[in-house]
């Protein structure tokens, strides 16, 4: 059998594509570098498709702007050299090629990135908690099973241009408080216009849409202070619809509830609900929402 022989021309290629490759992967390997610090574990699973794209549009890149240098400078009309270029009319093969890639890298791309969806907006808690029980286990012990995994239901109202999180217990605030290591599930409602969930730290974007309750799933990792971002344009003060995170130890948390929880009667509304804490987080950015705050300092008086 004839063993090909390896050309200067064709080492020289082997060697670029070589070094688009190392490149590109080092690229993704920092690509951490473009993204704010992951707060959630569901983060990971945006990271891995954010690295992965970039690993490949870095390759891309590369590999079309260094054709085009080494066609530039190595095709280039010589000194003196007035005749016509050859009669070139295409190239079925590079053609093909070149269409073949592209689909190949964009049907990949549309089946990963769905499966990152799925895996963001996973199943319940039931179906999560018995996925890899028997059936007889899984039907003999419920309760043990659901109390670990069973999330934080918390309630968000979307307003112009302002966030209201409902707790259990009739605890109502301007500010997300979640618990470390606990899931969480976010059911989110608008009382005008469409409005967007976005924490850049958890990697997760909802549309928080009126006449529907959209979901927000996530299990924060890191404790700290985030801030919550509307995403979508709901007005003229969209830009300071805002809210304040806090990701806070489980016991930092109970004693946050507690102190909520603790406030005095006459400081809630008729229907449970702290009027101080609203009035001192809520911005006063539009007429609905003075309207809620002065709405709260009457019944406080």
């Amino acid at each position: 059998m004839r063993v090909p022989r390896i050309t200067p021309n064709l080492s020289a290629a082997i060697s670029a594509v070589v070094l688009i490759v190392l490149a590109s992967l080092w690229i993704g390997q920092h690509s951490d570098w473009l993204m704010p610090v992951a707060a959630d574990r569901e983060a990971k699973l945006v990271d891995d498709l954010f690295t992965f794209m970039l690993v490949i549009a870095s390759a891309i890149f590369l590999g079309v702007q260094g054709i085009l240098l080494y066609s530039a400078f190595a095709f280039r009309r010589k000194p003196g050299d007035m005749t016509d270029g050859p009669p070139l009319e295409g190239n079925i093969k590079l053609e093909i090629l070149w269409t073949l890639i592209p689909t190949v890298l964009v049907l990949y791309l549309s089946v990963y990135s769905y499966s990152t969806y799925l895996q963001l907006g996973a199943a319940g808690p039931m179906e999560s908690a018995h996925l890899h029980l028997p059936s007889s286990a899984a039907n003999a012990a419920p309760t043990q099973v659901d109390k670990a995994v069973l999330p934080l239901e918390i309630n968000i109202q979307a307003m112009q241009f302002a966030w209201i999180f409902d707790y259990p217990k009739g605890i109502q605030t301007g500010e997300l408080h979640v618990p470390l290591g606990k899931p969480v599930l976010l059911k989110m409602k608008s009382n005008d216009v469409i409005h967007g969930f976005w924490v850049p730290e958890f990697r997760l974007k909802q549309d928080v849409i009126p006449g529907r309750t959209t979901t927000v799933r996530f299990t924060a990792t890191r404790a700290g202070q985030y801030v919550l971002n509307c995403t979508q344009l709901c007005g003229t003060s969209h830009g300071v619809m805002r809210a304040d995170v806090f990701v806070d130890k489980p016991e930092d948390y109970q004693k946050w509830l507690a102190s909520q929880a603790a406030l005095p009667s006459q400081l809630r509304t008729a229907k449970g609900l702290p009027k101080t804490t609203i009035i001192s987080q809520v911005p006063l950015h539009t007429e609905q929402t003075r309207a809620l705050v002065g709405n709260l300092r009457t019944q406080e008086q």
